[in-house]
């Protein structure tokens, strides 16, 4: 068995990641796959870290999850009820 872990295997470790930390904080997202979450006019790509926001033109200089929350908090992100992965967000 190798240790290694492929840029693949990475990118979906990451987007797992991210997910259940929206989850875990009730944020409502869609999952664009392979790469890309959407929290309203906020962008995020969990491999990479990046972060854009609809109509800003450039990139957040805010990174990563921490970068995320610091920006869903500015944004105060509406939150759902309920734990359904089905209210949670969807995959397109």
């Amino acid at each position: 068995m190798s240790l290694a872990i492929n840029k693949e295997q990475l990118a979906a470790l990451a987007m797992k990641e991210s997910m259940a930390w929206l989850d875990q904080r009730g944020v409502y997202y869609q999952h664009f796959p392979p790469d890309q979450i959407k929290i309203g006019t906020i962008n995020f790509w969990p491999r990479t870290g990046t972060i854009t926001v609809d109509g800003e033109g450039q990139r957040r200089a805010e990174k990563g999850l921490a970068g995320l929350e610091v920006i869903l908090a500015a944004a105060a992100t509406p939150r759902h009820r309920g734990t359904s992965s089905s209210i949670r967000g969807h995959s397109l």
